[in-house]
């Protein structure tokens, strides 16, 4: 029998709740869109319908994916694997004894909200951005944002249509991460390729960085981070440039200390101020779990393959959604127990040697080796020599093309038909979704390929016969 116990009756973190409660967990506010586009985040053996826009907003996205617990071993845990689950419900408390269980609810149930000096006894509203729904309470308003990730920059460039002035304040700076890449398709559906993480991860980042700089300049805008790409704070997106040029958003440093009315700087500015959100994430814990379980820093996370707590005396605890990753996390959740762990495979010996070579001084991991890892344990993934010579296109495009969710349904314990047309009809189906208007085939906007051969031997040939 499979028992389920969940905090509320819709997916916790894309539900959007009107009211505000202390702390909630996470929360939807208005504006939020995703930072994966729709094929690099969907089920493995589920794509989005046809018409979903390539990045997605997140009430919709809710619509695909439609605490009151503790947990405790049993006190023969050594014995039976058994794990004690105590429900509150309505204010009355149940407990059940279980032969194993998944805890699936990841890290987002605490918010981290800091104190700084005479917070106390700031006049303004202070709250943090989880119960942050919309900008109709922010008009005339001066706002400072705390943060330099996802949901300072939404939250920034969003209040910022209403608000008298909006102030991000950044310890560190950022990188910003906009969501369209080369050609103006999706920047995800080229940067998660199998290829891209063959090559060293210092051509990688310089690459990347190179590109990055190329769009934004980190200086004249008050955002350059202080710490290398992929070790730092990533904010994926595409308004907060504009935002600052129109003067909407000002860039400040961290804070050092509240007034009455307003914020000091650490680099010695003061501004006054209405209202202080805090964009600071949330603490990296289970509150239902015990601490030697599910640690509380991702640098002493223990869980082999980012699932099963090694050391354990029985296997019967698999963790699913427990990591911080380079893009979207719901491929990563949803194929990890697929993963296989036994008492003697669950070593902290892979943990150690994943902690050198895997994760980053900011504790998230790449996608790609993650999920070949696990796909390679149960014999589901998607090898380029195996469809070289029988389906070289197929073959090309595991390896070359973007690695969708579904390429670790060719193959394998559940293997899914519609995987190799998803594959092959990625780039058909985020022009179809975008596409609602009939522009006819564009003119070609070059000369055509033999004319261009034919200038380039004439150009040769003037610079031979000049010399």
């Amino acid at each position: 029998m499979v028992i389920a116990y969940a905090a509320c009756a819709q997916s916790g973190v894309w539900i959007f709740r009107d009211e505000t409660d202390s702390n909630p967990g996470s929360a939807l506010y208005d504006c939020v869109v995703t930072n994966s586009s729709r094929q690099m985040m969907c089920y493995s053996d589920f794509s989005f319908p046809r018409d979903t826009p390539p990045f997605i907003p997140g009430k919709a996205l809710l619509k695909y994916y439609q605490h009151r617990y503790r947990v405790e071993k049993t006190e023969d845990f050594a014995k039976t694997g058994q794990w004690r689950v105590t429900v509150l419900h309505e204010g009355e408390e149940t407990v059940h004894v279980f032969d194993a269980i998944m805890p699936c609810t990841g890290f987002f149930s605490i918010i981290n909200y800091p104190m700084y000096p005479g917070q106390d006894e700031f006049k303004g509203t202070v709250f943090h951005s989880n119960e942050y729904r919309g900008n109709e309470h922010m008009a005339g308003k001066n706002v400072v944002v705390v943060g330099g990730s996802h949901s300072a920059g939404d939250i920034s460039v969003d209040a910022s249509l209403t608000a008298k002035q909006v102030y991000l304040s950044m310890r560190k700076g950022t990188w910003v991460i906009t969501r369209s890449g080369p050609g103006g398709w999706p920047g995800d559906l080229y940067m998660n390729r199998r290829i891209n993480f063959l090559l060293p991860e210092w051509y990688r980042r310089n690459a990347m960085k190179k590109d990055l700089l190329s769009k934004i300049n980190v200086d004249n805008l008050g955002l350059r981070c202080d710490r290398e790409l992929f070790c730092s704070e990533v904010m994926v997106n595409d308004l907060i440039q504009s935002s600052i040029f129109c003067g909407k958003v000002k860039t400040k440093t961290g804070i050092d200390h509240f007034t009455k009315t307003g914020i000091v700087f650490t680099d010695g500015t003061e501004v006054d101020a209405d209202v202080v959100i805090f964009a600071t994430g949330y603490k990296l814990r289970a509150p239902y779990l015990d601490t030697s379980i599910v640690q509380e820093e991702l640098k002493d996370l223990e869980l082999y393959k980012y699932v099963f707590p090694p050391r354990l005396e029985h296997a019967t605890c698999a963790c699913i959604g427990f990591m911080m990753t380079i893009g979207a996390t719901v491929p990563l959740s949803s194929y990890s127990p697929d993963g296989q762990c036994s008492n003697n495979y669950c070593s902290i010996g892979w943990i150690e040697a994943v902690g050198e070579s895997w994760v980053g001084v900011d504790g998230r991991i790449p996608p790609i080796p993650y999920q070949d890892s696990l796909a390679a344990q149960i014999g589901a993934l998607p090898s380029f020599k195996r469809y070289l010579f029988t389906d070289p296109a197929l073959a090309f495009r595991i390896l070359f093309g973007p690695a969708l969710p579904c390429s670790y349904r060719l193959v394998g314990p559940h293997p899914w038909k519609g995987a190799r047309s998803a594959i092959m009809g990625v780039w058909d189906i985020y022009s179809n979704a975008t596409r609602t208007r009939d522009v006819g085939k564009p003119k070609p906007n070059y000369w055509p390929l033999p004319l261009q051969v034919a200038v380039l031997l004439a150009l040769v040939a003037l610079l031979i016969f000049a010399t």
